[in-house]
């Protein structure tokens, strides 16, 4: 019944052509996963061909460089490529966030009790993440700098790290953090919480996309919706659903899920917490420049 009620409006708001999304293989990316997992796209007669990587440099790589046509990205991997090709690239909206769903993990044989404890030490992080960017306000707020000891690591090697004492400390988004404390590598020390920051997660698109697919955006808005409204509705359910897509245990995406919010749409406080962040990374020299977003957020 759902293939024919997708023949159906693919016939009424010509969606024949694939909408090629770029998502991440992450818990923040939940809104994503559940609407591919529950057929939410194809119950809005969307065809989509997803394409999932692991972190927001590789879904932007697949947006700027690629055949994708929208991909999620954390805000800093975000910033970055409106900075360097807005309005050939533009924010769609954000699919969800958590002011606490990057953390800061030791070993759990350390006696750190604070980043400025691992100064001169060894900390892992994934340049150009939201991660990376949350971790410079995080340590410029408390008045420290961790510029020097900071190594660039993907996170799927950050056990690996961890264990072999390559990294004194590695700083990760969810559900990365809640799979080393749950596999006893490591135990938090801290979030990257309380600097402002939503850490949205947002849906970039090209321009160009957003015009061939103009017709169905309202049909592709409605379906995110409506996964962010079955995972408010259903938890349990969608943590099912997540633990399945990402291979991770159902303690550790539930655990993980626990820092995130899954909301489709702008608010206010999504607006602001990217501007403040634009602001710094021009400061830090990440950013040659930071566009006013009314010039680079989709309508």
């Amino acid at each position: 019944m759902r293939s024919v009620l997708g023949m159906f409006f693919c016939v009424v708001l010509g969606c024949a052509k694939p909408i090629t999304i770029a998502y991440q293989d992450r818990i923040g990316d939940g809104v994503m996963l559940v609407a591919v997992a529950k057929g939410f796209f194809e119950a809005q007669g969307l065809h989509i061909n997803p394409k999932r990587f692991a972190s927001g440099p590789a879904t932007s790589e697949a947006l700027l460089f690629g055949d994708a046509d929208f991909a999620t990205m954390g805000d800093t991997a975000a910033l970055i490529a409106l900075g360097k090709y807005c309005p050939r690239v533009q924010a769609l909206m954000p699919l969800g966030g958590g002011e606490e769903r990057h953390w800061v993990v030791v070993p759990k044989t350390s006696l750190a009790t604070g980043l400025e404890e691992l100064q001169g030490k060894r900390v892992a992080v994934k340049f150009g993440t939201s991660t990376h960017g949350g971790l410079l306000l995080k340590t410029q707020s408390l008045g420290l700098s961790l510029d020097k000891e900071m190594m660039d690591l993907a996170p799927s090697l950050m056990a690996t790290a961890l264990a072999s004492g390559e990294a004194d400390a590695v700083v990760a988004s969810e559900p990365t953090p809640s799979v080393l404390v749950e596999r006893g590598l490591g135990k938090r020390l801290m979030s990257l919480g309380g600097t402002g920051n939503t850490y949205p997660l947002l849906l970039m698109a090209k321009e160009r996309s957003l015009k061939e697919h103009a017709k169905v955006l309202p049909a592709l808005k409605a379906a995110l919706a409506q996964s962010a409204a079955f995972i408010a509705a259903f938890p349990d359910e969608a943590a099912q659903i997540l633990s399945a897509a990402t291979g991770l245990s159902l303690e550790a995406t539930t655990q993980a899920m626990a820092y995130h919010f899954y909301r489709v749409g702008w608010e206010e406080a999504d607006l602001k917490s990217l501007e403040a962040l634009g602001e710094f990374l021009v400061a830090q020299g990440i950013l040659g420049r930071v566009r006013p977003l009314g010039e680079c957020v989709a309508p």
